[in-house]
């Protein structure tokens, strides 16, 4: 059993100081009795830019809630490295170290006028378990979530911020990543603050159900407990592996990413 803290947290856009703040207050307040307490997309700087640059430091910081309140954390956070900045999402132990790092590949609007795009996947062991880390816009993508699944993921974690209004292809979009590969998958949303975002923090069973969610775009803190049983139950009944024929899909993947004209 993995036992998550799922914080829907209102991110202040370039209000650095007062978001890590409230994060901590968020750590101290939802820590108890979880394993792994989770933050969502650029939960820090946010998506004012000109602050960003100079939000070089948000790993430490949540190492440092880590290690201060013995308690593991994933966040997704700005990252800075060789002058290049990233939006990624990580995971620490309750010690502080770093147990592994994805950098966001399917960035959105504004986000690639200052990030640069990642390139590579990542599949964390963690308590018996194998995480993979994606974020907001790559939910869309079966292409980068099916090979997670196949590089053992039980679960994929989705830091996100999805806007408002659009709340229900945020669920169908999290429910079909975890129907298709027979896993977790969870949704971690902003609260609405100074920006308005949909809320609706869930997860989702490996059979595609909504197992549990927050209702609105209010900050709070979802705790759930996945099963690994609950996993093997799914695939039993529903024995779509076994079904595959990457033999016929091969044949046509080259129209996977073909320049079609209007």
């Amino acid at each position: 059993m993995l036992k998550t803290g799922l914080v829907q947290f209102s991110c202040l856009e370039g209000q650095v100081e007062e978001n890590c703040r409230n994060i901590e207050r968020a750590v101290r307040k939802y820590a108890g009795d979880v394993d792994l307490l989770c933050f969502p997309e650029l939960c820090v700087s946010g998506y004012d830019f000109r602050m960003a640059k100079d939000s070089v430091k948000e790993k430490e910081f949540f190492a440092g809630l880590s290690r201060k309140y013995k308690v593991a954390i994933m966040a997704g956070v700005n990252v800075c490295e060789e002058g290049k900045y990233y939006d990624a999402a990580c995971l620490w132990d309750e010690e502080g170290a770093l147990l592994g790092e994805y950098r966001k590949i399917h960035l959105w609007d504004k986000e690639s006028e200052f990030f640069e795009r990642g390139e590579n996947l990542a599949v964390i062991p963690f308590k018996g378990w194998k995480i993979g880390l994606l974020l907001c816009a790559d939910m869309r993508f079966f292409e980068v979530s099916t090979p997670l699944k196949n590089m053992g993921a039980d679960v994929i974690f989705y830091p996100s911020a999805w806007a408002y209004g659009w709340k229900d292809l945020f669920h169908l979009c999290g429910r079909m990543r975890a129907a298709e590969n027979q896993i977790y998958a969870i949704a971690l949303n902003r609260a609405s603050g100074d920006v308005k975002y949909c809320g609706g923090t869930a997860v989702m069973a490996p059979d595609g159900s909504l197992a549990c969610s927050l209702e609105d775009d209010g900050e709070g803190c979802l705790k759930a407990q996945l099963k690994k049983e609950e996993i093997q139950k799914v695939r039993d009944n529903l024995a779509w592996e076994s079904m595959k024929l990457p033999q016929i899909y091969e044949k046509y993947d080259r129209y996977r990413f073909a320049d079609y004209e209007k």
